[in-house]
């Protein structure tokens, strides 16, 4: 086949290709835009200038001079939001834990990040805290700006929702998931883009938004079916 058939034949596939992607809706939150006011939860960051945000700011840079390379590289790892879950947990839950393996799993929590944004970005709006290195030159990051203010700390809100969610599925491994989100919000710290408070705030966040999403009839259900693929996977049932 060649010449014009060949042409055609290409752009049949193309336009089926654009079809197909066409056809896929995008992800949507589960929760309404105001479901969740995360002021109502949170405690205010320490005040500006005050001893306990200039404790803050020793505790960065006390992390900071200690920082290894290795440090600095799993801090670059964790930055990472897309499918997160995946790497978050799968030093614990093994090589069988990936993507194409968990399309369910994958779209619930694709669908969970949604809700965290929507719900945090007003609370980091409210509070408006400036990051470390706004306040400090001496705090050096080795991350890009993040988006949004400080506090509370949207990727420790995600390690610790999905160390809530995943320890609801695989109860046996609730310590090792939780101790994973302990250590992914301290990457934060390591890279300079967060204070300590802030990673206890998205801890506090990822509760309340986790207990909200359990109680949502149309995310309990996906959360059912992504815990049975799971525990499939794991043979653990």
């Amino acid at each position: 086949m060649t010449g014009k058939p060949l042409a055609m034949l290409g752009a049949i596939l193309l336009i089926v290709s654009l079809g197909t992607h066409a056809a896929q809706p995008p992800v949507q939150p589960y929760l309404a835009p105001q479901a969740l006011d995360l002021t109502a939860f949170l405690p205010p960051p320490p005040l500006a200038g005050s001893s306990e945000d200039r404790q803050d700011l020793e505790a960065v840079l006390l992390v900071q001079g200690q920082r290894t390379p290795q440090q600095v590289a799993q801090a670059k790892r964790d930055d990472h939001l897309s499918d997160a879950v995946f790497p978050f947990a799968g030093e614990i839950f093994g090589p069988q834990f990936t993507l194409d393996r968990h399309p369910l799993t994958a779209q619930f929590f694709r669908r969970t990040l949604k809700d965290l944004v929507q719900t945090l970005m007003p609370a980091k709006a409210h509070f408006a805290r400036p990051r470390p290195y706004e306040l400090s030159a001496e705090v050096k990051p080795v991350l890009a700006p993040p988006m949004g203010e400080s506090y509370p700390s949207g990727h420790t809100m995600d390690a610790y929702l999905s160390a809530i969610l995943l320890a609801q599925m695989v109860p046996e491994k609730r310590d090792e998931l939780f101790a994973r989100a302990a250590a992914a919000g301290q990457s934060r710290v390591v890279a300079g883009v967060h204070y300590p408070t802030d990673l206890e705030g998205g801890r506090i966040s990822a509760v309340a938004l986790a207990v909200e999403l359990l109680h949502n009839p149309e995310a309990l259900d996906d959360f059912n079916r992504a815990r049975r693929e799971l525990r499939a996977t794991l043979a653990l049932d």
